[in-house]
C-alpha cells in the first residue's frame, strides 16, 4: 500500500470530503485528488500539515507501521512543584489518561478491522482480475 492510498484511508476515516480535507492542507479538491490518485506524491510540506492539522502519525503514513494517529503530548510537563499538590487535579488527570487509553485501544481495534476489510477487498479484486485475464 502506498502513502497516497494510506492518505485516502485516513481522510475517509475522518469522514472528510476531498474538498474539505484538501482545504485543511491549503489545497484545492483537484490538487488533493491528484495526491490520492498517485499523480503527485505526498510532499514534505503536506506531511508537516498533516501532522500539525490532523495529528497524523507520519511513520504510519510512510510505512503503514504503528498507529494512524500520533500519540504524543507536546510541550507539556506535569511537574507537581509547578502545579501544586492539587489532588483533585491529579485524579481528574489520571481519569482522563485512562479514558484516552481506552479510546486509543478502541480506535486501534477499529483500525485493524478496517485494514482487514481493505485487504480482503483487495484480495477479491486481485482474484477477479486474475480470472478475467484468463478469459
Amino acid at each position: 500500500m502506498t502513502e497516497n492510498q494510506r492518505l485516502k484511508i485516513f481522510r475517509k476515516f475522518l469522514k472528510a470530503t476531498q474538498e474539505d480535507f484538501g482545504s485543511s492542507l491549503g489545497l484545492t479538491q483537484a490538487g488533493y485528488s491528484d495526491i490520492e490518485r498517485g499523480k503527485n506524491s505526498v510532499s514534505g510540506k503536506i506531511k508537516i500539515l498533516l501532522k500539525r492539522e490532523h495529528n497524523l502519525n507520519l511513520k504510519w503514513l510512510e510505512t503503514g507501521e504503528g498507529e494512524m494517529f500520533a500519540a504524543t503530548i507536546e510541550d507539556y510537563e506535569l511537574d507537581a512543584d509547578k502545579l501544586g499538590n492539587d489532588q483533585v487535579f491529579f485524579e481528574r488527570l489520571q481519569s482522563e489518561i485512562e479514558r484516552l487509553h481506552s479510546e486509543i485501544n478502541r480506535l486501534t481495534a477499529e483500525n485493524t478491522k478496517y485494514l482487514e476489510l481493505v485487504n480482503a477487498k483487495n484480495q477479491i479484486i486481485e482474484s477477479l482480475e486474475a480470472k478475467s485475464r484468463k478469459r
